[in-house]
């Protein structure tokens, strides 16, 4: 039992982490609040964590009851989160996450808490990659305590982005828009081979089911 609740904290860590990437944030992040005092910063992103926190939380805890509800398999369930994540992988690579796209994309409006919500938390922080991953290990999941591991995950996650968000300044003269772009394209292959996995298992669960 020991085992396998350790095996699943372990892939619900590593896919969290390859998904959110939480250095590639604080690029993206630093980007957005170029020009804003350290407090300012700070403030937002305590906000954006919080929210992906609940959020995430939120699809763990209920996300198996909606998928009952709604009438929606577990394999199909598999299939489409992998679809999702090859999207979201693709992105990774093609360098949608660039910070010279993000600063022409810098939401115009009155208070810059608002960029906590969008893009931070959602999508960055929370979006449908790392939903789909969450609510796929939570319901993987069977038991109370195996649920709280991965709540646990996200949580050690969430907390890594918030100490990167923090801290994106020094990251970003450490790193460099160079070695965070070549971070962002190693972690966006290992996604898309992640989320080819996703559909593979889908398919097999639809037409060879045990």
């Amino acid at each position: 039992m020991f085992a396998s609740h350790f095996d699943i904290f372990i892939s619900a860590l590593v896919s969290l982490f390859v998904i959110i990437d939480p250095l590639g944030t604080s690029v993206i992040f630093s980007a957005l609040t170029k020009g804003d005092d350290k407090a300012t910063m700070r403030k937002i992103a305590t906000k954006a964590v919080l929210i992906a926190i609940f959020v995430l939380i939120v699809f763990c805890l209920i996300g198996q009851q909606l998928l009952h509800h709604m009438g929606i398999s577990m394999a199909a369930f598999r299939i489409t989160g992998g679809l999702l994540l090859f999207v979201t992988a693709f992105r990774m690579i093609m360098g949608y996450h660039d910070p010279d796209q993000m600063e022409t994309q810098k939401p115009s409006v009155a208070k810059q808490d608002d960029i906590a919500v969008f893009p931070l938390a959602i999508p960055l922080l929370a979006g449908p990659g790392t939903i789909t991953a969450t609510l796929m290990f939570a319901t993987s999941a069977d038991s109370i305590a195996a649920t709280g591991v991965v709540i646990v995950a996200v949580l050690i996650i969430q907390l890594l982005a918030l100490i990167s968000l923090i801290l994106s300044p020094q990251l970003m003269k450490i790193m460099g828009r160079t070695g965070n772009g070549i971070l962002a394209r190693i972690m966006g292959i290992l996604l898309a081979a992640m989320s080819v996995q996703f559909i593979a298992d889908g398919f097999v669960e639809i037409f060879f089911p045990s």
